[in-house]
């Protein structure tokens, strides 16, 4: 065994700081410094050694250590059996054991039963028969019949010893009552006859004291033999039921092994879908062509296909992205167009008839290039801010992709854009009743080229997600009775990056005449209808209060330190915004505010 004296030491001072719920394997061969120099085999022969030697004592046992003992012979079972290791039948006798060197160790010490050890046992037995079943161990039970069968055939021979004895015995008597009649004309004989009587009648005492011994024998045997016999009785019914699961395991074979065929068939058409999915992207992206060039293309490259085949993939591609096709003509010509994005939208915000404040967080350029674990543990702390101040709804001002290039059109590039979105889609981390209203960036925007619309798509994917559209979005507040104001969105993606600063940071000569100009022109508003205006894109963490400016830091990465902003918006009677209160946060390993700005506007309109 590769437990040392020193091993054990260390394994009884592991037991004695831990309660029997707290044992963990892993910890205790780092506590004793020897993880994969001891087999789980070589700890199960261990710690079942601790138990047969617990229960040989005559003196109190100790409760806890004992249950220590079988909780972990019993994990040890599970583990070895799970890892398809065999185990020794001697081994697993010895397990089997432990209620009778229990029982045994009650009447010798003349302690009352403890509960918790009993369990402990109960527990054990339940997992060794479970997973080594008795029905496996026919060599224990072949060497109870051939004990039977040896007592068996002692028995006969003692049997015959007896008959002799009796014989021999009924002899000597007749052969005394011969002698005895001619006792008056044998008298010469009689000293004689009277020794062999002696020897005869010591004989005959020897013979009855090993009559009487060979009875206590064979009564012995029976005991042993009717025991033996009620054991066999026992596995009777085990050994239909091996047999009757013995069918099952054939049968559940024969089902896996179909199974296995069966997905490997799916496997192989899912590949094949992927592949003819990637290949027709690939060539739609700079070129046009109609099922059947495609059908040539995808055979010239390794895959045999149909024009059904080719229509189905086209269908389930244009679920994603922007194919268009020449309808009106007998052979349709497809290919990879831009889609056309929504801008200027409005996106309206139900207010509770008679709420007081209403609080929203404002995040933006996150910038995400792969859903790492950096990336995942971020949202779960924008969620878990949210949760815990009572926030529904998260404005995101642009940019929550990176890396979507414009022309020239690279497919690789394309590919990597589409898996970004699909792991959005997958591995986002979600909030009950909480919800991101996104506005689509310049990254964004830039993936149109190859086709698809990023945030419609994990808008349309995701019932959490919702679109805003792209450079701008009104904010529009409202309760059932008034509509009670309205805030502006943006992400200037035409406004040259990096932006120009002053001595008083921001220079917002660029975006007041130029984009917001365009923008409030665009749509017959003035900056009067907009209680502010809140601004994604610069990687700036700025207020300006003259100017009715909000810049939005980076959520994960800029110039500045990243971050967002909790806005709480008041209300004046439920008909207009009263004031708002603008919260910075600071971004860490959680959200944490700064400080509170608080804003007002009277607006002319």
């Amino acid at each position: 065994m590769a437990i040392t004296i020193v091993d054990k030491k260390k394994i009884n001072e592991y037991l004695k700081s831990h309660a029997a719920g707290e044992l963990y394997w892993g910890d205790m061969c780092d506590y004793i410094g020897k993880r994969g120099k001891i087999t789980d085999t070589e700890f199960l022969e261990y710690f079942t050694s601790c138990v047969i030697t617990t229960f040989n004592k005559t003196e109190k046992i100790s409760s806890k250590q004992t249950v220590k003992y079988l909780a972990l012979v019993e994990a040890l079972l599970e583990w070895i059996h799970n890892d398809k290791i065999e185990i020794n039948e001697e081994l697993l006798d010895r397990v089997r054991s432990f209620k009778e060197f229990y029982d045994e160790y009650l009447t010798r010490s003349s302690q009352e039963k403890d509960d918790s050890i009993d369990y402990g046992i109960e527990n054990v037995l339940d997992v060794v028969n479970s997973l080594y079943p008795t029905e496996k161990n026919s060599e224990s039970v072949s060497k109870y019949i051939s004990q039977i069968d040896d007592l068996n055939a002692r028995i006969k021979e003692l049997d015959k010893e007896l008959k002799d004895a009796k014989r021999a015995y009924d002899n000597l008597q007749k052969a005394y009552d011969q002698k005895s009649e001619k006792v008056d004309s044998l008298y010469a004989d009689t000293l004689e006859l009277e020794k062999n009587i002696r020897s005869k009648e010591k004989e005959i005492s020897e013979l009855t004291a090993r009559l009487e011994n060979l009875t206590e024998q064979i009564t012995s045997l029976g005991k042993s033999l009717a025991s033996i016999q009620e054991q066999k009785d026992l596995l009777e019914p085990y050994k239909a039921k091996y047999e009757e699961l013995k069918l099952e395991a054939d049968e559940l074979r024969k089902q896996i092994a179909a199974e296995k065929d069966n997905q490997k068939a799916i496997s192989d058409f899912e590949k094949k879908q992927e592949k003819l999915e990637s290949l027709i992207y690939k060539k739609l992206i700079t070129d046009e062509m109609d099922i059947n060039a495609l059908v040539s293309y995808l055979t010239a490259h390794g895959l045999a296909t149909t024009r059904l085949e080719v229509a189905n993939v086209l269908k389930k591609l244009r679920g994603k992205i922007n194919i268009d096709n020449s309808k009106f003509s007998t052979n349709p010509i497809y290919k990879v167009v831009q889609p056309i994005l929504r801008e200027d939208g409005t996106f309206s915000i139900n207010v509770p008839f008679g709420c007081k404040h209403y609080d929203i967080m404002l995040v933006s350029d996150f910038h995400v290039k792969e859903f790492n674990k950096r990336v995942l543990s971020g949202f779960d702390a924008l969620n878990d801010y949210c949760v815990k101040n009572g926030i529904n709804l998260i404005l995101n001002a642009g940019d929550l992709f990176q890396g979507f290039s414009s022309r020239p059109l690279d497919y690789t590039n394309a590919m990597n854009n589409i898996k970004a979105v699909e792991d959005a889609i997958a591995n986002i981390p979600r909030a009950d009743g909480l919800y991101h209203a996104v506005l689509g960036g310049n990254h964004e925007r830039n993936a149109s080229n190859y086709g698809f619309d990023p945030i419609g798509l994990l808008a349309n994917e995701r019932e959490d997600f919702i679109s805003l559209g792209y450079t701008h979005s009104i904010i529009e507040l409202s309760n059932s009775t008034y509509k009670l104001g309205e805030f502006d969105l943006h992400h200037p993606y035409s406004f040259d990056f990096p932006i120009r600063l002053d001595e008083d940071g921001i220079d917002l000569e660029d975006i007041s005449s130029g984009y917001l100009a365009d923008v409030y022109g665009r749509q017959g508003r003035s900056r009067d209808d907009s209680y502010i205006d809140i601004l994604g894109h610069t990687h700036r963490s700025q207020f300006n209060y003259p100017g009715s400016y909000y810049f939005l830091p980076p959520f994960f990465e800029g110039a500045t330190k990243r971050g967002a902003c909790h806005l709480r918006i008041y209300f004046d009677d439920d008909t207009s915004i009263k004031y708002m209160v603008f919260m910075p946060l600071s971004f860490g390993t959680k959200l944490v505010k700064n400080n509170e700005i608080i804003y007002q506007k009277v607006l002319k309109k």
